[in-house]
């Protein structure tokens, strides 16, 4: 079987899972096979699924799931988190909108714990006050970027108890 077959068989296993356990929200659908065009398309082989990641983001034991999702009205898309919950739903978290870009130009990837030079610690601009040259994750995040341009690592700030966006990349 071709490699793209068993991607399209982990996109649909994947996706039958969620969407049995979760609705989208108002205004948003969850991708489907029809929606790898672009880089989705480009990039399969490398990342079958540049819409979805699933981790304990917050440290709290159980997975949580971030998802770019497309405008059900075709245009524009935004990326939430789904913070999961051993004693109900799911919270969901709208984390960036987006009216102007096809969400196929965009994906997010896990990243583990550890050291994570920063787009100020590179150089790329002058840190600000409370910017980090490094940043030193002590739980799962996630990257979200635009293929072969800008790159971003959110994670989960225990103190404030939510996501923080650290740029690694311009």
């Amino acid at each position: 079987m071709k490699r793209t077959a068993w991607n399209s068989i982990l996109v649909t296993v994947l996706l039958s899972g969620v969407l049995a356990a979760r609705t989208a929200p108002t205004g948003y659908r969850f991708p489907n096979e029809e929606d790898y065009s672009g880089d989705w398309k480009e990039f399969r082989d490398q990342l079958p699924t540049p819409f979805v990641v699933r981790e304990d983001f917050n440290g709290d034991g159980v997975a949580d799931e971030v998802w770019l999702l497309p405008a059900s009205d075709g245009f524009g898309w935004a990326l939430f988190a789904f913070l999961g919950s051993a004693k109900g739903p799911s919270t969901v978290i709208s984390l960036v909108r987006n009216r102007e870009a096809n969400v196929q130009g965009f994906g997010v990837s896990v990243v583990e714990p550890g050291p994570y030079k920063t787009a100020c610690g590179k150089g790329y601009w002058q840190c600000e006050p409370g910017e980090p040259d490094v940043l030193e994750l002590q739980l799962p995040a996630f990257q979200f970027f635009k293929y072969e341009s800008a790159s971003s690592i959110f994670w989960w700030d225990r103190k404030s108890a939510q996501f923080r966006r650290t740029w690694i990349s311009d």
